[in-house]
């Protein structure tokens, strides 16, 4: 673990002994600020966020013990090493309730003010917060010993165009398969902040909530605030993945089952209203929940045929068998079977039999009375 150091005393001697005389690089100090007296050094303190701050307590502007109650209350964290040439007891008792490091006098003895040193990098060490953009990628318990990888991930349109047309032509295997490659080439890329990666991480799930509305896929809309805005917060890259992969999976289970569901509710609703000569697609869709193009379409593709001719098939077969009643009118069959124009359904029957519908009762040993 490296540590940064601010120094702050009015008078440039001392700044310049603790600069050149102190053994920074076994402390593991690699880079150190100067100022001049408290209000300078809380400005700097504000840019560089140093770990420790070795300070003069009488100074001009502001004293080095209103330095520490400002920077204390930006960064609780950050110790203090006070100075004085001074004796006096009420700076003594301001450093105790600051809690400060140690209180060296001056002229300054650099052994002592080392080892002091020595054991404020022992103790930052000890209680040391990990970095949270590593917990982000390395998760609560992992390895922070190891120095953050450099590389930045830059994540390529045409993997994302990929990915949302996987997800909308419900190719399961091939989504997850992208979706790990993807997750996996983040997790080398630890300079990259994790805003940039839940950004991303937002323009899947947009994709996804895109694709679920479009099939009716409430079980994943419905998580719709929920993947956007709370499981956006997880706290490490493992944790969001998790969050997505879930609700990607959720989607194209609800997608298979969903479309066994479409055609059975398609087949039953047709096998209820046949009959009716009123009966349209349009109507149909409007009754069962779904908007037309997409009824349709999701029908065709899990059957192989269109609502029109699975409604056709099944008027046809109905008719056949209702012309084994002799007493039936062919008027009569048709209107029966959702025809209200006879004449349309002796041409339809023809086209689909191969024989007019006479001919047919002819066939199965039956007649018509005229």
């Amino acid at each position: 673990m490296r540590f940064s150091v601010l120094v702050v005393d009015d008078e440039k001697m001392p700044r310049e002994i603790l600069r050149e005389y102190l053994p920074w690089e076994e402390l593991r100090v690699d880079r150190i600020e100067e100022a001049e007296d408290g209000a300078q050094a809380l400005e700097l303190a504000r840019q560089h966020r140093p770990d420790i701050v070795i300070s003069d307590v009488k100074m001009p502007r502001m004293n080095g013990l209103e330095l520490a109650a400002a920077v204390r209350e930006l960064y609780p964290d950050c110790q203090f090493i006070f100075l004085s040439g001074y004796t006096d007891k009420e700076y003594l008792k301001g450093a105790i309730k600051l809690k400060a490091a140690s209180y060296v006098e001056k002229p300054i003895d650099l052994e002592e003010l080392t080892a002091v040193l020595r054991e404020v990098t022992a103790e930052l060490e000890a209680h040391a917060r990990p970095d949270p953009n590593l917990v982000f990628y390395r998760g609560e318990d992992g390895d922070f010993s190891l120095p953050r990888n450099g590389q930045v991930y830059v994540f390529d349109k045409s993997v994302f165009s990929e990915l949302s047309n996987r997800i909308r032509h419900k190719r399961r295997s091939e989504t997850m398969d992208l979706l790990g490659e993807i997750y996996r080439d983040i997790r080398r890329c630890e300079a990259t902040p994790p805003e940039v990666i839940r950004n991303l991480y937002c323009q899947i799930v947009f994709a996804l909530l895109s694709a679920a509305e479009s099939r009716h896929i409430t079980a994943v809309t419905e998580q719709g605030d929920y993947l956007l805005y709370t499981a956006a917060k997880q706290p490490t890259l493992r944790q969001l993945w998790e969050a997505l992969s879930a609700a990607i999976q959720a989607y194209f289970q609800a997608v298979e089952s969903n479309a066994q569901d479409i055609v059975t509710r398609v087949d039953e609703y047709l096998a209820a209203h046949y009959a009716d000569s009123t009966l349209t697609v349009q109507t149909m869709a409007s009754d069962l929940g779904f908007v037309h193009t997409y009824l349709c379409n999701a029908y065709k593709k899990n059957c192989g045929h269109t609502i029109n001719q699975k409604l056709t098939e099944l008027r046809i077969n109905r008719a056949k068998l209702l012309l084994a009643d002799p007493s039936r009118k062919l008027y009569e069959v048709a209107h029966a079977v959702g025809y209200a124009d006879g004449k349309y359904f002796v041409k339809l029957f023809t086209k689909e039999v191969g024989i007019p519908p006479k001919l047919y009762r002819e066939n199965h040993n039956c007649y018509e009375e005229e």
